[in-house]
């Protein structure tokens, strides 16, 4: 016994074709979009700012194709999408059930092994940039790198140099040896696309080669303690001439006098106080420091005498120098180094204390 279909039956038993010759040119029409889309954006890239370095310029080189092919995957997925919806989505009015469709072997295995080749590319280009800007130069200058709460100091070990900024010559290899004196940190130079943990247990490596003359930031990127924020120093890439007369003029400068011995012992003291990075913990005017992790040493002359009953103002500071946890101001963190005792010489110590005495 037959009967005759219904409107909605005869609907459902023979469905719309889904990819007819609109949908074939809606795809060709998005696949162009996203693959001009793609080019633009891995071209042009305007996420990155220039590099300043030849390692930074491999690292964008990668990240710019990389943006390339994520684009190009973001608008066929939102392309399709939005077409599907605007074509296929359900109309007013239309309360019934969809038509029943069974998977489509074939596009799965495509939708599959895409991703998974494109992912596969990825990685091998990852690794040989990585192992690009890891691979030992030819003629590279070593340069340590000492990281602690809360500054950075350079040591050129051919110079016997000590730096609180890194100077570097331009397009001259440089291999980093860092080892933090504390906790962990990390040594990060945004310009230079290159970013290494610092540890205390351990040294670690980074090789940077400077391809653009300037001055660029050193920031840590990892979260060190109460002056994290201001734990920050320089890259300055320099010419080959000027580097080599600002390393021979640190070397002269450090086998001169110093400050101390001469008439005056006030300009040492403010050069320690740079040195040691005291500036960025706390504010002093004398010394165009503007810390805000420790107590505001303006004026601590006058006030040193008065903070331990029974403690002169020498002695105070002296302890407080040397063994900070000793006396801590209300309202401020325990956050003072506690290894300037070996860091510092008897005679720095009390060319500093001598300084801040003078801060009345």
């Amino acid at each position: 016994m037959s009967h005759e279909a219904t409107p909605n039956e005869a609907d459902h038993s023979a469905p719309a074709p889904v990819f007819d010759a609109t949908s074939k040119a809606a795809s060709f029409l998005i696949a162009a979009i996203a693959v001009i889309a793609g080019l633009v954006m891995g071209w042009v890239n305007p996420f990155m700012s220039k590099s300043a370095s030849s390692q930074g310029t491999m690292i964008d080189t990668l990240f710019s194709i990389v943006l390339g092919i994520t684009t190009v995957v973001f608008v066929i997925v939102q392309g399709f999408l939005i077409y599907s919806i605007v074509r296929f989505g359900r109309q007013p009015g239309d309360d019934e059930d969809g038509p029943p469709i069974r998977g489509n072997t074939k596009l799965e295995i495509i939708w599959t092994a895409v991703p998974a080749i494109t992912i596969v590319i990825i990685g091998l280009l990852s690794y040989r940039v990585l192992a690009d800007i890891e691979r030992p130069q030819p003629g590279e200058r070593l340069i340590e790198v000492k990281a602690f709460q809360y500054a950075w100091q350079f040591y050129y070990p051919e110079a016997d140099v000590t730096a609180t900024e890194l100077h570097v010559a331009l397009d001259e290899p440089v291999l980093l040896k860092m080892r933090s004196n504390d906790v962990i940190h990390s040594f990060w130079v945004p310009a230079f696309r290159i970013k290494k943990d610092v540890m205390p247990d351990r040294v670690t490596e980074a090789r940077i080669t400077g391809t653009e003359l300037g001055t660029y930031p050193i920031v840590c990127a990892e979260l060190c303690g109460a002056g994290h924020a201001v734990m920050r120093s320089q890259v300055v890439v320099q010419s080959d001439a000027d580097f080599k007369a600002w390393l021979a003029t640190a070397a002269a400068a450090k086998k001169a006098p110093q400050p101390a011995a001469t008439a005056d012992p006030i300009a040492y003291g403010r050069q320690l106080f740079t040195q040691y990075a005291c500036d960025a913990c706390h504010t002093l005017d004398d010394a165009n420091a503007h810390g805000q992790i420790g107590p505001n040493l303006n004026g601590i002359g006058s006030r040193a005498a008065n903070r331990v009953s029974g403690q002169p103002a020498e002695a105070y500071l002296r302890t407080s120098i040397l063994k900070p946890g000793e006396y801590i101001v209300e309202g401020y963190p325990d956050a003072m180094p506690k290894d300037y005792g070996l860091r510092m010489s008897d005679a720095e110590v009390h060319a500093l204390v001598t300084y801040l005495l003078g801060q009345k």
